[in-house]
């Protein structure tokens, strides 16, 4: 059974254990709140050590063992533990890992070097215990030099958070981590991430305020200094989350942001055949996983750009008016396999386009499907639809096509085949009163909004808490 060492936050730990911690305090902990895949091996036992680093000299401290502790969906939970707080410093040159790497990190960078979990050994185990339990440890080994890496003008290594933020963008635990460094350096975008991270949760209208106005200040102070790249960006939840501009400036302006930020997402206009291969051989472009392109696709710049490699990892593919045809579907082939959202907007793939749609390999994986103003009609629809590979589709957006109450019957015959569908959109489909009746009268199993506006079927005659109509 694997035994695995990770990180509390600052936070999180002076949460649980107050302001002025002791050495030698029992906490009683009982959970771990991550998602991370690391921890994924304890669910067939094992242990889970849990270890924070404190100001001012970057003490080790272990602070808990989870025993065989179970994953609920949000965090690890266990019986309460009565580890005692105990400072590990001295055992750094000893831990080892499964990787053979061991603690490598430079000083100011000890927090960000342990953010993802580690799978222990069985000497780093018999280490660990010996500290806690009071028991004689192994003689130390030898340390490897520590690897090269970026630095910020704190001191904090950049190129360990690229890489474990990027790997797991949607978790917000190396981001706090890597806060916690920076507070440690007195560095106050430190404060501005755990101030973004609180923005994205849910909050009191009062304290939501006060956290906004306290960005918008560390914004105007250092906003110029952190985040000084020519180009349009979005933040979120500390780090410039996504980058906008034509083609020739993305290019020239990416590897510098992507080098300091986890950026992933990138919008990109002024595309076309002649450019897709210069994209393509960006070497920061496996790192995208929500690329929108804006520009004119033809059926062999479409192909390349879903085979590449270099998107296997891509999660949303936007192509919103790219002058695509029918026969240019057949490019998806086997490529993307973890997209989730497509947006085929404004291309006028019509109802051949459908049947070249169906034919994808991963056509099952999508959650989001984008096909308004695209000329589809009922045909189109019996083509997406009349068959069982869209068990995860969730959203589908029909809007602005000629579907008209023969196209919403084809959707009301397949309504079996969406089990997961949510958010249907129809607006100016020129669908009648009669083809809404039929609508709501399929069997859907998890539709909450049908949003028929713009058809000349007013709200108060809808008669249905899931219809958004009106003009």
């Amino acid at each position: 059974m694997p035994d695995v060492m990770a990180i509390v936050s600052k936070a999180v730990f002076e949460k649980a254990a107050g302001k002025a911690p002791a050495v030698g305090a029992r906490l009683r902990m009982d959970r771990y709140g991550s998602a991370n895949k690391q921890l994924a091996p304890l669910s067939s036992g094992g242990k889970l050590y849990l270890v924070t680093v404190r100001p001012p000299d970057e003490a080790l401290w272990l602070v808990a063992v989870l025993d065989k502790p179970t994953f609920d969906g949000k965090q690890w939970i266990a019986r309460p533990c009565d580890t005692p707080i105990t400072d590990i410093s001295k055992l750094r040159p000893q831990l080892k890992f499964e990787s053979g790497v061991g603690i490598t990190a430079k000083k100011g960078a000890l927090g960000m070097s342990l953010q993802t979990p580690r799978t222990l050994t069985a000497g780093d185990v018999a280490l660990l215990d010996a500290a806690a339990g009071g028991g004689a440890p192994p003689p130390a080994r030898a340390v490897p030099p520590p690897p090269e890496a970026i630095e910020s003008s704190s001191g904090v290594r950049k190129g360990l958070l690229i890489d474990a933020v990027a790997e797991n963008p949607d978790s917000d635990d190396a981001r706090r981590v890597y806060a916690d460094q920076l507070t440690l350096k007195n560095d106050p975008r430190g404060e501005f991430i755990l101030v973004d991270i609180a923005l994205a949760g849910p909050l009191s209208i009062r304290k939501r305020d006060q956290l906004a106005h306290r960005r918008a200040e560390l914004l105007a102070k250092h906003g110029k200094t952190w985040f000084p790249y020519p180009i349009q960006k979005r933040i979120s939840r500390g780090f410039i989350e996504a980058i906008n501009g034509p083609l020739g400036k993305v290019m020239k302006t990416a590897p510098q942001v992507f080098d300091a930020e986890p950026v992933t997402e990138v919008a990109i206009a002024d595309v076309d055949e002649g450019s897709i291969a210069k994209l393509l051989a960006a070497p920061w472009l496996p790192r995208v996983r929500r690329l929108i392109l804006r520009g004119e696709l033809d059926a062999g710049s479409f192909a390349a750009l879903c085979a590449s490699p270099a998107l296997a990892k891509l999660v949303t593919l936007n192509i919103t008016g790219s002058k695509l045809s029918g026969e240019a579907l057949a490019g998806l082939d086997g490529g993307l396999p973890h997209c989730r959202t497509l947006v085929l907007t404004g291309n006028a793939i019509g109802d051949d386009g459908m049947t070249e749609l169906v034919k994808w390999r991963h056509l099952g994986n999508l959650e989001n499907l984008y096909v308004s103003s695209c000329e589809v009609g009922q045909d189109g629809v019996d083509a997406l639809l009349g068959n069982s590979q869209l068990p995860n589709l969730e959203k589908l957006t029909l809007s602005n096509n000629p579907l008209r109450d023969k196209g919403v019957g084809a959707l009301v015959a397949n309504a079996h085949h969406v089990p997961a569908l949510r958010h249907l959109e129809l607006r100016n489909i020129h669908m009648t009163k009669a083809g809404l009746e039929a609508l709501l009268a399929a069997k859907w199993v998890a539709v909450r909004r049908f949003d028929i506006r713009k058809n000349g079927i007013r709200a108060a005659d809808a008669g249905d808490p899931r219809v958004r109509a009106g003009t």
